[in-house]
């Protein structure tokens, strides 16, 4: 055995979970869907989209990245989803081994200095990602990343553009390198730990935000009511009826429509994009009801999943 195979052989396998944080809308499903190369995260251009810790797993030649995509955190709690957003973001910071902070390529702000307050608390090793890079010139980011080193001891800062895949290798090479040395926890083949369900609830929920937009705020809630596989009185298809729950009554033509066709729109693209997740046919039915300020609703919050 040569002294390259017998370091090779040697080598340590290196193994540890990286949470994404930030506030909303900065980029944090785009990036590790991009990072895992797999549809993991509901992405859209609308704060909130993510509510719930996506487990996503990136393995490589001797590294496997358990990362935990995390709600964005609201500047403040308007509602009881907005307590329990938060909530999950801190939780992922806690089990993580290294943290990521994502950040818009302007100065700091208040969501930002004060989750850098509770990672100093954790006393977490941090990486910087200064996201859409590509809105920005070079003088312009400059003084917000010496902004940034001033405010936090990082490991690194990095300016990337998860939008353009630009900078990632930069961002994940060095992450790689400080995790702990130890076994993987996950096969090779396995790209998160989230079962069908969730991740088709996740489909329709970025369809829906993607589709209409500012004209259902983030009053929208996805259930999932029915997941049964190989319906027999579907045609061996798998039958998946899911409720599109708004806060007003007014909402519910909204989401449906002249005719039903909105809805029946975000049906059709819903039902390709889930029969290409479970590679087979699917009925899909979804529905719209009003349910009265479910945000202020924890007994609701912990039926629909939060």
């Amino acid at each position: 055995m040569t002294d390259a195979n017998l370091e090779e052989a040697v080598a340590p396998f290196h193994c540890g979970r990286v949470a994404i944080v930030g506030r909303p809308n900065v980029g944090k499903s785009t990036l590790l869907n991009l990072l895992v190369k797999f549809k993991l995260s509901a992405v859209s251009p609308r704060p909130q989209t993510t509510r719930h810790k996506v487990l996503g797993i990136l393995t490589g030649p001797g590294y496997q990245v358990v990362f935990l995509d995390t709600p964005g955190v609201p500047q403040r709690t308007g509602h009881e989803l907005d307590r329990l957003l938060g909530s999950r973001a801190r939780e992922a910071m806690q089990e993580a081994d290294l943290v990521v902070l994502l950040v818009e390529p302007r100065f700091p702000g208040g969501v930002e200095r004060r989750l850098v307050s509770e990672l100093r608390q954790l006393d977490r090793p941090v990486f910087l990602a200064i996201n859409k890079i590509d809105l920005v010139s070079k003088p312009e980011l400059l003084p917000v990343m010496e902004a940034y080193a001033r405010l936090y001891p990082f490991l690194d800062i990095v300016p990337v553009s998860a939008l353009k895949s630009d900078g990632l290798d930069v961002l994940l090479d060095p992450l790689v390198q400080r995790l702990p040395e130890g076994p993987p926890m996950f096969s090779e083949d396995e790209v998160t730990d989230r079962p069908e369900r969730f991740l088709t609830g996740e489909i329709i929920r970025g369809l829906v935000f993607n589709t209409y937009r500012e004209e259902v705020p983030y009053c929208v809630a996805v259930e999932i009511d029915t997941f049964r596989e190989a319906s027999a009185e579907h045609g061996g298809k798998d039958h998946i009826s899911v409720v599109l729950w708004v806060e007003k009554e007014s909402q519910k033509g909204l989401l449906i429509g002249r005719g039903g066709e909105r809805l029946k729109a975000v049906g059709a693209q819903a039902r390709q994009e889930i029969e290409a997740l479970l590679e087979r046919p699917v009925f899909l039915e979804l529905w719209v009801k009003a349910y009265p300020n479910w945000r202020k609703d924890a007994a609701f919050l912990q039926r629909v999943g939060y």
